[in-house]
């Protein structure tokens, strides 16, 4: 081997027995705190939050009731129905309207938008007819203001036990939606036969009721 081969080969040998060894800096792990997403206790002392058992949690009193087999699924939908129309009746606002719109469907303007929303408000009118103004107080207490049972019963009943003052209201506002579903379609049928009733007498096609 030549003599330059021989001295490039020792240089390698040099360096990697004089080389200084990397220092290895070793990372300490920290764990990160994880957020509280958790109700606040103000809102948790809110009338929507009931204690079960030894924690307090926000019940959904529709659900607990179709749980419990107090009411049936037609009576669970209707309850979908109502608070629908009882918000765009009166908020002006329904959870269609942020659905993505497919293609080629009109757009209404103000006018077809005031009078869904007029027909909105006469469902909700012609039902509370139905029922009862009283029936109508526990629609809004349970479904737009999502009160639980306990805070219902604080509520409409004060002078009795908290446990009687729960099972009077849970017991009534299954009544009440066992009621709903057949309610509705009086009320439907009642506004098509109405709408067909006045497009006959002029003469013209009636839409579909809404």
């Amino acid at each position: 081997m030549p003599a330059a081969q021989k001295s490039r080969a020792g240089l390698g040998d040099t360096i990697r027995q004089f080389s200084t060894p990397k220092t290895i800096r070793k990372t300490a792990f920290i764990p990160v705190k994880a957020e509280d997403n958790s109700p606040t206790p103000e809102r948790l002392s809110k009338g929507d939050y009931e204690w079960q058992g030894k924690k307090r949690i926000k019940l959904n009193t529709v659900n607990a009731l179709h749980m419990a087999g107090d009411i049936n699924g037609d009576a669970v939908t209707a309850a979908k129905w109502w608070i629908c129309d009882y918000v765009f009746a009166n908020h002006g606002y329904l959870d269609i309207l942020s659905d993505v719109l497919p293609s080629g469907y009109e757009k209404g303007d103000v006018h077809t938008f005031a009078i869904s929303r007029g027909n909105a408000a006469e469902r909700i009118g012609m039902i509370r007819d139905r029922l009862g103004f009283c029936a109508h107080v526990r629609l809004e207490m349970m479904l737009a203001r999502e009160l639980s049972f306990s805070a219902m019963g604080a509520a409409l009943y004060p002078a009795l036990g908290k446990a009687l003052q729960r099972g009077k209201v849970s017991a009534q506002c299954a009544l009440i939606l066992e009621q709903l579903p057949a309610v509705y379609t009086d009320t439907r049928r009642e506004i098509r036969q109405r709408i067909e009733r006045n497009a006959a007498e002029k003469g013209l096609v009636p839409a579909s009721a809404p």
